[in-house]
This record gives C-alpha cells, structure tokens and sequence, in this order.
C-alpha cells in the first residue's frame, strides 16, 4: 500500500535505513525494554515522529504505555504479555503520518471527507508496521489496525465486534479515549477526571469491552495518580472546561457531566454547579444560565449553552423522543413579567407558524419551565453570521452581493405578504448555515417584528418614541421613532447591508449610538464607486435607492426590488435559485465549530 508523505518522513528521520531494522538488527529484548530503559526511549521518540505533528505526543505515548500497563495487570495479563504490550502501544496511531496537520488541529467537526481521511489511520498503520516480522511489530501492527474498533461493532475501519476484537486493541482502545478525555488536545480543552470516568463507564457494551471497563474502575485511583503524574506541563488550573465541538453531537461527555456542572452562555465553559458568577466574563449567573441538565416536558434534554442575548438564552438540546439535536431559547424570567415582551417573544413563533419559507428558522413548540420561564423550541443552526464574515474578509464581490440580497428578498417578500415587518435586520441575524462553499440562508430574531394588521395597528407593541433595531442598520424612520414603520424600513435596512457588504465599512457610522442614529436620520450615504472600485453601476444604483431617506423614494415592496435584483444575479452562469456565491474568500474558508458559543438564535 502506498503512503503518502510516509518516505519522506521515513527518510528525515532515519536517514534512510528502515528504521524498524535498525532497532531489531540485534535481535528482540522487550523483556528489558520496559519503561524507563534506553530501548523504550528509543522506540517512544521513533514512535512519536511518526505520529502526530503537534505538542505533547511524547508524553501522550508515555501515559499510553502506563495505562495500558496497569489495566493489563488488573485483566490478569502476565508480566511478559504486559511488557509487549507497553511498547506495542507506542505505535497504535503511526498512520496518521498520512493525515494533513490540519486536520489533526482542526478545532470544528470533521467534514465527510475529512473522517474518512482520518479513519484511514488504522489501515495504514498496520500496513507500515507489518512489513517487518519481528514479534512486538506484530503485535504493534494488530493494535493499530484494531484499537479502533468498537464493543458493539459500531467501530472502524472493520467494524469488528465482541470476541472479535483482539484483546490488547480492547485495553489500547479504552485507554486512548481516557487520554484523549483528560488531556488538551489542539481541538479541545482536558475534561475532569470524574466526567471522563463517567463516560467510559457508560461505554460499557457499547465502545468498550465491559471487562476492561471493570478493570478501569477497579484501578481508576491508579490511573487518576498517572494522569496527573504524567501530564503535560501546560496543564490549565481552571474549574471549568469546554466541550469540545468534535464530541456535541454525540452527548456523551455532557451526559457524564450534566450533574456536576452546567454549561455556562458567557463563556461556553462547564463550570462547577455551585459556580455563583462566571470566571471569565465576571458576570453574575442565575436560574437561566444554569438551566443545563434539565428535561423539559418529558422529552426535551437541554444541553449545551449556545448564545445569549438581551432578552434570552439559547440551549443546545436532544429530543429524546425521535434523536433530533434543537435549540431552545429561554426568556429571562424578569423580563418575562412584562407582557409587552412575553409578545414580542411570542412573535419569534408566530412568524414560523404564520409564513412557510426555507429560509426562516423553524419553530416547532413552545412551553414554559415549572418555574415559569417561557421558552421556544427550534431548529439548531450551524454556522456563521454574515456579521463574522464581514469582519473576517471586509469587501464581497458583487456576486455574494447580489445573491445574498436576492434570498433575503425572497424571504422577506413572503414575510411582508403575512403583515410582518422585521424591524431588526442586521448581519448579525443573516447567518449562513452548512459549509461556506454552499451555504443557506437564514434570517433570525423577529422579536421586535411587528404585525401590520388592523388589530395590531390598535393594540400597538410599541408607544410612541420607542427605537428598535440597531443603529447602523435602523431606517430613518426607526431613527425618528416614527410610528409608521413599514415594510420599506426593512428594505432600507437591506441597502445598508448590501452596502456595508460592498464598501467593506457601514454606510453610516459615528463615535456613539447617538451619533449614528444622527447619521441614519440624515441620510447622507457616500457613492459606492471610490469605496468599492469595479462595482457594477447598475447594481449600486438599486442600493443607493433602498436607501433613500423618504420610503416613497425607495423600492416599494420586497417583489419590486427582487424583480430588479434577479437579472443582475443571473449574468454568473454560476447562479442557481437559492445560492449563495463566493463567500468562501480565502480568509474566511475555513470553519470555527462549535464550539464556541454563538448567538446565532439569541
């Protein structure tokens, strides 16, 4: 089998000479090679360097050896038997010579093609160290190709399972995901001791052998003394923890830690249950921040905080009842007395029950905690605000323009045909979900959008004087505390957008809140040309006259608009109903994931 990039590794190291030769030229003695020999040194570097390219992974291989020692013993493993496989061990993963540094740091979820890269590693290791016949290579080479396979057969690349799975792959298997628990990796920060003991306890029959798991637990006072003993010298001190974004999907870790600690919405941590103000952001935590942990009428296990906001937060949860990852989003409870904003948080459900469009967040039930505090149950977004892209690359070419302005159009066509104005359009609540490559379009937070009929017309949400939305992207209308805000105000908003999207800076801006609305209310916006050189004057034309001051100047409905901003969309052969183009610049291809927290629901 070749592999690549495997001969020029090869080569820096050894010079040449194959070096599982060189180290067996004189014949096997891991009968004294044990920790601690110069034989055992020699092969842990050799070992290393073939391994992964980043820090740490002498003394991952070293605790390896020590775990696998020690289970060995407690399994009743002999001490010859054991020895073998202490220095078997130090080449489990010597195929991932083969994965890119990338990948291997790559601190979001692994893409298809990115898992099945690195679910390559156990075939190409045995393929490397079965060339050579000496017996603790065997036995290296059995534990690469197996230690990834899995109790119940859900594992790779053979998906072997009970009996079938070699022994020592069962204890090398157990005791990597115990590694990789409890130490930092480029990907995620250490997992408590007690949260990483949990989750190999319920891996039992199903990842994990249950004798081993028997072993584990008898032994666990041994191997919390290794793991500390042996760790890295940038271990962090902090009570809390991050999961990491490779393991929320699985609910595993947070499964083992949900009793003992909750997942806090300033900081994305896990911080100890009787943690009163957060560690990082100094901010006080209450009833809402620590709402983790909990089931929600009978079926909804609120997990992970994923944003917080002015007016609520935004969990990660799993319906227990048909597996599906949502979000819910919670109003805070002092706010939720005021029936003006128990309305307006209302609305957020109203417009998905209300318009049926693609590009709207789903909202599928609403409910209230036994304390009281409301909540709305939705689809879970992954990806990235169009606010993080703008700070990420600045300009867009036309072509990201122009399709991102057609799917909001078409969004807010439908919205505007219901009697639903946004009210609060801005990049932060444009978010762009899947690979940025060929994302989708959606539009968050009508919390402020207001309902045009007849009776909302009497019963009005807002007084006369109150300002929502914010103020780079506020109508003047909005900026005037006019009553009369309509569905223009929205396509104002959208020129802004567009704008700030071509020029690379706000269409208005100003030292202070007060001094932008100053701005928006005089209306005065710079040509697009020097700001954005080769913009196509058709297209900067359509945006300067949404932004017009008097909305009997500007486009007068949604459809208008779109009907002028379709044909310039369609002159890139490229264009499909529905794409996004070009948004993928080469400062901002590459995707963040999880986990930090983001207020894409908030």
């Amino acid at each position: 089998m070749a592999v690549t990039g495997f001969d020029e590794r090869r080569e820096a190291i050894t010079g040449g000479g194959d070096p599982f030769e060189l180290l067996y030229a004189a014949g096997e003695r891991p009968a004294d090679a044990g920790p601690g020999s110069g034989h055992f040194e020699a092969l842990l570097r050799l070992a290393a360097g073939y391994q992964f390219r980043e820090e740490g992974v002498v003394e991952h291989l070293r605790r390896m050896s020590a775990y696998v020692s020690v289970l060995a013993r407690v399994s009743g493993w002999s001490g010859e038997r054991r020895r073998l496989l202490e220095l078997s061990v130090l080449f489990h993963d010597v195929g991932m010579v083969d994965v890119p540094e990338p990948v291997l740091r790559k601190e979001g979820r692994l893409s298809d093609a990115e898992t099945r890269l690195v679910r390559r590693h156990p075939e190409l290791g045995h393929a490397l160290l079965s060339a050579c016949d000496a017996a603790l290579l065997r036995e290296a080479a059995e534990v690469a190709w197996t230690h990834h396979e899995a109790h119940d057969g859900s594992g790779y690349p053979r998906g072997l399972s009970g009996e079938d799975v070699p022994p020592a792959a069962r204890i090398v298997a157990l005791a990597d995901v115990f590694d990789a628990l409890t130490t930092r990796r480029a990907f995620k920060d250490p997992y408590p001791f007690d949260v990483a003991c949990e989750i190999v306890r319920k891996g039992a029959w199903k990842r994990f052998d249950p004798d081993v798991v028997a072993a584990f637990l008898e032994c666990r006072d041994d191997l919390r003394v290794l793991s500390e003993s042996l760790a890295t010298p940038d271990r962090p001190t902090r009570t809390g923890f991050r999961i990491s974004a490779r393991d929320t999907s699985e609910g595993d870790v947070f499964d083992a830690a949900r009793d003992a600690y909750f997942s806090c919405p300033f900081c994305g941590d896990l911080h100890p249950r009787a943690t009163d103000v957060c560690p990082r952001s100094r901010e006080a935590l209450r009833e809402i921040h620590k709402l983790s942990g909990r089931t929600l009428a009978g079926k909804y296990h609120v997990r992970l905080a994923r944003g917080i906001g002015g007016m609520a937060t935004v969990y990660e949860a799993h319906h227990a009842l048909i597996s599906r990852r949502l979000a819910i989003k919670f109003l805070d409870a002092e706010l939720a007395r005021n029936p003006q904003t128990m309305e307006r948080f209302r609305n957020e459900a109203t417009v998905s029950s209300t318009v049926d469009h693609p590009n709207l967040v789903e909202v599928t039930d609403m409910g209230e905690t036994p304390e009281g505090i409301p909540y709305i149950v939705m689809e879970l977004l992954e990806g990235r605000s169009l606010a993080e892209l703008i700070a990420a690359r600045g300009r867009f070419p036309d072509a990201a323009v122009l399709t991102i302005g057609v799917e909001v159009l078409r969004t807010l066509a439908a919205v505007h045909a219901k009697g639903i104005v946004h009210r609060d359009l801005k990049p932060d609540n444009l978010f762009l979900i899947g690979e940025l490559s060929e994302p989708r379009l959606k539009i968050l937070d009508f919390g402020v959008s207001l309902l045009l009929t007849a009776d909302e017309r009497r019963k009005r949400l807002t007084q006369a004087g109150d300002v929502f939305g914010t103020p780079q992207y506020m109508s003047p209308e909005q900026a005037q505390g006019k009553l009369d805000v309509d569905a223009r105000s929205d396509l104002f908003t959208l020129g802004a957008i567009l704008y700030e999207m071509l020029a690379g800076r706000p269409a208005f801006d100003g030292p202070n809140p007060l001094a932008v609305i100053n701005a928006v209310a005089l209306c005065e916006v710079e040509p697009l040309g020097p700001l954005a050189p080769g913009v196509a004057p058709d297209l900067e034309r359509l945006i300067l006259r949404a932004l017009e001051r008097d909305p009997r100047d500007r486009w007068q409905t949604a459809d208008q608009m779109l009907e002028q901003l379709v044909p310039l969309a369609r002159r890139d052969p490229r264009y499909r109903d529905g794409c996004l183009l070009d948004l993928a610049g080469d400062d901002t291809a590459d995707e963040r994931g999880g986990v930090q927290p983001t207020n894409e629901h908030s």
